[in-house]
């Protein structure tokens, strides 16, 4: 029944797109949707990973999925259940769109590395392995910390997209002032405030929660008519 109501959604928005002048560039707004905690990692374990999502982000995970299966064919939905919350999270999983995303970001080695190794790691006996030369590029890969680029948004309605596919995921709005807090982010809310401003919000503020873990960032804004008209056309999708 769920995957209906999803399948749906989506065939609705693609006849609103032909039809509105606010269209959507859907790689876009997948962007704006993506995690941005302490950046976007990239490594042998995760290297086809689109993104994971939680319980309650289910229905997202499924209309992103709809949206790009025509595109991606090998896009997947895989499920496990967190170790702490013990609640059901969801991942999407496809090679090829994410090495589209790839593309927008820069990657920098963050100086930690992921273990890969056949054997369960708590059960290693790391005090004689670490001492073997090889051990460490055996079985652990550098992980990549991704910054979004700047330079990747060039038309209007690219910024629109990717605002639009963040408040989605992370947005709220109190009467007129509208915010979007991304937990521990590196680069997407910084990004998101310098657009705002550039398509014409206005009381655009960008604060960080210091001494907090995790550490807030949120940009509040008072949005455009039209960027207002894209919350409203698609926070169906959440």
């Amino acid at each position: 029944m769920k995957n209906l109501i999803v399948l749906i959604l989506v065939l609705s928005l693609f006849n609103c797109d032909m039809k509105d002048k606010n269209s959507i560039d859907y790689d876009y707004f997948l962007i704006g949707t993506l995690s941005d905690y302490m950046g976007r990692e990239k490594y042998q374990k995760v290297e086809d990973r689109v993104d994971k999502y939680s319980q309650s982000e289910q229905q997202l995970c499924m209309t992103i999925d709809s949206i790009f299966k025509n595109s991606y064919p090998d896009l997947e939905i895989g499920s496990s259940v967190h170790k702490i919350s013990k609640k059901n999270e969801f991942e999407l999983h496809s090679k090829a769109l994410a090495k589209r995303i790839e593309s927008f970001y820069s990657y920098k080695a963050s100086g930690r590395m992921a273990y890969h190794g056949q054997d369960d790691f708590e059960n290693l006996n790391l005090d004689s392995l670490t001492k073997t030369p090889d051990f460490f590029p055996t079985n652990f890969d550098t992980i990549y910390t991704g910054r979004l680029k700047l330079n990747v948004f060039e038309t209007e309605k690219q910024k629109l997209s990717f605002i639009t596919g963040a408040y989605v995921r992370y947005g709220w709005h109190t009467d007129s002032l509208y915010q979007i807090r991304v937990f521990n982010s590196i680069s997407k809310v910084k990004v998101l405030n310098e657009l705002l401003k550039d398509i014409g919000c206005t009381n655009v503020d960008y604060e960080i929660k210091e001494g907090y873990i995790p550490t807030g960032h949120t940009v509040s804004f008072i949005p455009t008519d039209q960027l207002k008209d894209y919350f409203e056309n698609y926070i169906k999708l959440k």
